[in-house]
């Protein structure tokens, strides 16, 4: 079935009509040939129709045939009508030579008027049907990425259903959103976040093929429909290939963007034959993938539904425990790798429910991101460790390290550098003495942007750790352009030193990497003195872990404090 973008066409009257109409326009002619040549006149009663009048009606009659050929019959009717003028003047003209006699020409000038007035009508018409479809191309066309907008899907997907007729017929919908995209907005402006558009629909309309069709719903929102599949493997094969158009980088007037999608499908006749059950499950999926699973495809099952609602209940936990000043902090120490001396502290964020009950950070990070609240986070958990920190650095003169986590959604909002300055100014906590740390997922964002917030940072001081490096979009070269101290070693890595030989080569191989690029390195989640042993010997300069120092509550950071302090 090829899909039209088109709205149903005026229906055009069946093709024997026009016979129809060519006969009855010969008779007429035939009869005015033969008025005008008896000079017949008609009787009405006692009032008398001369020939001429009559001839005058039946041209009359004659043009407006030739107005309904061209009007409901368009082309065809515009040719036929052209014909038949033209035949008529011939065998007027003839007549004249004929006869010798110039009464015909009334009917010859009348003939040139035909004409003329059919042709003034199909210009008009073709110029009206042009429009018309320019109107409906828009009114089924996205603006923006030219591709079918949500009306011509809903249209497309109830013609599929409506003319399927077979079981051995099936289509799968398949939900995209991209991932992040807010961050693109926010860090570079939408003018440049709708050409990544566009070029993510160039890109998608590259692979296609003519048993898929693709529809832009709106935001970052899209839709594709896979016909005739021949299994599930080949159905994820094909969405795969959307997928992987997407991975090499996008770049936007010098703006290089890393930009990722979640795909949910649902499949019919499989999961429902209903428009709209189709495309609610494919949503679930697609929520799914994006807010719950690590897989970027996810087809529907009905447990989705179950777990989506869960994800619901955890997430009205969250907003409520942040209406409830439920949220807290926790310091975990870091040390010098060989002398043991106290560098400073990482913040952590921590979170109870109404009944007091944890809520894990694994569980309410991703919700805060996924919903934005995240930077509500940030903003309580920098402000109040500030206030907090500041007294303990009135208390010594040691030049410890506050360690804050942002969220990439949080660093690119335009407002983050103003936040930041003024928390600062409010506290009065020492730039220099304040360490931000930001994840690899920077690099599928927008590294331009991110670069000149981080180096507006650098500038009032503040230092930049890379968290988790390894575990996400590990490139050289954008690393070499960060503005970044510190490099933190994920946990994941740190355990797997007493495990294999190529861990402990990774390992040894990062924190090389950090020493040639002159940035201090630390590793996270060390737990075992062996760990620790292996460390030292590698060059790891500083470390955060259960081995030396838990997280601790403001009480226990304070005691700290206190006992390095009467220490030295």
């Amino acid at each position: 079935m090829k899909h039209s973008n088109s709205l149903p066409q005026k229906k055009q009257l069946p093709k024997w009509t026009i016979v129809i109409s060519i006969i009855i326009y010969f008779i007429i002619f035939i009869a005015n040939m033969q008025i005008n040549k008896f000079d017949i006149s008609l009787m009405i009663g006692e009032s008398r129709i001369h020939s001429l009048s009559i001839s005058g009606i039946l041209g009359q009659l004659q043009m407006f045939i030739l107005v309904i050929m061209v009007t409901y019959f368009q082309k065809q009717g515009f040719t036929t009508a052209i014909i038949l003028s033209i035949i008529q003047i011939f065998i007027l003209i003839s007549t004249i030579i004929r006869v010798n006699s110039y009464s015909p020409v009334s009917g010859l000038a009348a003939q040139i008027t035909n004409i003329s007035v059919v042709f003034i009508i199909y210009i008009y018409l073709k110029q009206l049907d042009m429009h018309s479809k320019t109107i409906t191309k828009y009114a089924v066309t996205d603006a923006l990425t030219g591709l079918p907008n949500r009306r011509a899907f809903n249209d497309y997907i109830s013609t599929l259903i409506e003319n399927h007729n077979s079981e051995t017929e099936n289509f799968a919908l398949i939900m995209v959103d991209l991932d992040d995209f807010k961050n693109i907005n926010d860090s570079v402006g939408h003018d440049l976040g709708d050409e990544v558009l566009c070029q993510v629909a160039k890109r998608w309309n590259y692979v296609k093929n003519k048993n898929e069709f693709i529809a832009r719903l709106g935001g970052d929102e899209f839709i594709i429909i896979i016909k005739n599949y021949v299994s599930v493997e080949d159905l994820t094969q094909n969405i795969k290939k959307y997928s992987n158009a997407l991975s090499e980088r996008f770049i936007v007037k010098d703006n290089y963007f890393y930009v990722s999608a979640s795909f949910g499908v649902s499949l019919f006749p499989r999961d429902s034959k209903d428009s709209s059950e189709i495309f609610r499950f494919a949503d679930a999926a697609m929520y799914y993938s994006k807010n719950i699973s690590n897989e970027d495809i996810c087809l529907y099952t009905p447990s989705i539904t179950e777990m989506i609602e869960n994800n619901v209940i955890l997430e009205q936990k969250v907003r409520k425990a942040l209406d409830d000043n439920n949220l807290y902090f926790v310091l975990q120490p870091q040390f010098d790798t060989k002398t043991k001396q106290l560098r400073g502290f990482e913040t952590l964020a921590r979170m109870k429910d109404e009944n007091g009950n944890q809520i894990s950070p694994n569980l309410f990070i991703p919700i805060a991101e996924k919903t934005g609240i995240i930077t509500r986070i940030d903003n309580w958990i920098i402000y109040n460790t500030m206030l907090f920190f500041r007294k303990i650095l009135d208390k010594t003169t040691e030049k410890y390290i506050l360690s804050v986590n942002i969220s990439v959604l949080h660093l690119l909002n335009k407002d983050f550098l103003d936040e930041i300055k003024q928390m600062l100014d409010e506290t009065g906590f020492p730039p220099e003495q304040l360490e931000i740390e930001i994840t690899e997922s920077v690099f599928i964002s927008s590294i331009s942007k991110a670069v000149e917030i981080l180096n507006e940072l650098k500038k009032i001081g503040i230092r930049i750790a890379l968290d988790d490096f390894g575990t996400g979009y590990s490139s050289l070269s954008y690393l070499a352009k960060l503005p970044i101290n510190m490099l933190k070693i994920d946990k994941s890595f740190v355990d797997d030193l007493l495990i294999s030989e190529s861990g402990r080569n990774y390992v040894n191989a990062i924190i090389s990497i950090g020493h040639i690029m002159n940035f201090e390195v630390l590793s996270e989640g060390v737990e075992l003195q062996e760990q620790l042993d292996i460390l030292a010997n590698l060059g790891s300069d500083y470390i955060q872990g259960y081995v030396w120092g838990k997280p601790m509550e403001t009480n226990d950071v304070i005691k700290l404090i206190d006992i390095i302090e009467k220490d030295s």
